[in-house]
């Protein structure tokens, strides 16, 4: 998986899913990035339960990841 960077431009929260919308740096592509905060196993029986394909996995190889939401001065 390629790494990426992101510039978001929009963060739209629908309470157990927050959503980040923006463009990816290097070609300028729309990204959408969907963060879902329910548990995961909430979300993994549901999956399962639908009947879904397995879907792809990876392993996250040292991913670090830090989302800071700092409203102040909005």
């Amino acid at each position: 998986m390629t790494p990426m960077n992101i510039m978001v431009s929009r963060i739209v929260d629908f309470g157990t899913i927050v959503s980040l919308v923006g463009e990816d740096a290097e070609s300028g592509k729309p990204v959408t990035i969907h963060v879902d905060h329910r548990p995961f196993q909430d979300f993994w029986d549901a999956w399962q339960a639908s009947g879904f394909e397995m879907p792809i996995t990876f392993d996250a190889d040292q991913l670090t990841l830090s989302l800071n939401f700092d409203v102040e001065g909005v």
